[in-house]
């Protein structure tokens, strides 16, 4: 719309209830963007919000909540100094790229947070974010429709420190006092007993 002819609105905060824009309670439409490899529907995990509509046409709509993705997790081998990395795959679930085609924008990510957020310590932290465009053929019965989707590559760092104290320093002391019973001459009856316990 042309801003100038509504008195300079060049904003609108319209509704999208149900976790979809196809519920009975949105005022408008949003594609049906999803998380192909979701472990809990996008509808249940992320709340309903508004969307920002501009005047040019675009519409920005960010909503609170927590993906559950189904992850073929990757590094778990160097345990635990390793980095796990898990791929997210967005795209639409009934519209080809025929008539819905996600592209990221910028570099298809924002890293943000806030004050209040999060815990004094924390077992994993955000390494690195990377986002790239890829496009499945069609269906050789349907030549015309791709499926193009949104894959989102998130690698995490695991703390090693607590694993270290915890894990691998408790067993270098322990078997360190579990041989210092050959210190003990074999002549005093009580060679066998510090070995024991």
């Amino acid at each position: 719309w042309n801003a100038s002819q509504y008195g300079g609105l060049t904003t609108l905060q319209l509704w999208v209830g149900d976790g979809t824009g196809a519920g009975e309670t949105s005022e408008i439409w949003t594609p049906d963007m999803t998380l192909w490899n979701q472990g809990e529907s996008m509808q249940t995990s992320l709340s309903s919000a508004f969307a920002s509509v501009s005047s040019d046409g675009t519409v920005f709509w960010s909503r609170p909540g927590h993906l559950r993705p189904t992850c073929k997790f990757v590094g778990l081998d160097s345990f635990p100094f390793d980095e796990l990395g898990c791929t997210m795959e967005f795209g639409s679930w009934s519209f080809s790229g025929l008539y819905l085609r996600p592209v990221k924008m910028d570099a298809g990510f924002s890293i943000g947070g806030s004050e209040t957020a999060g815990e004094s310590f924390q077992e994993f932290s955000l390494e690195r974010v990377s986002c790239r465009e890829n496009v499945y053929p069609p269906y050789p019965g349907d030549p015309e429709n791709d499926w193009p989707v949104l894959l989102y590559e998130v690698v995490f760092q695991r703390a090693w420190q607590p694993y270290t104290r915890g894990y691998i320093l408790l067993q270098v002391v322990l078997n360190i006092i579990g041989f210092l019973c050959f210190s003990v001459p074999p002549q005093c009856g009580e060679r066998l007993r510090p070995g024991l316990t």
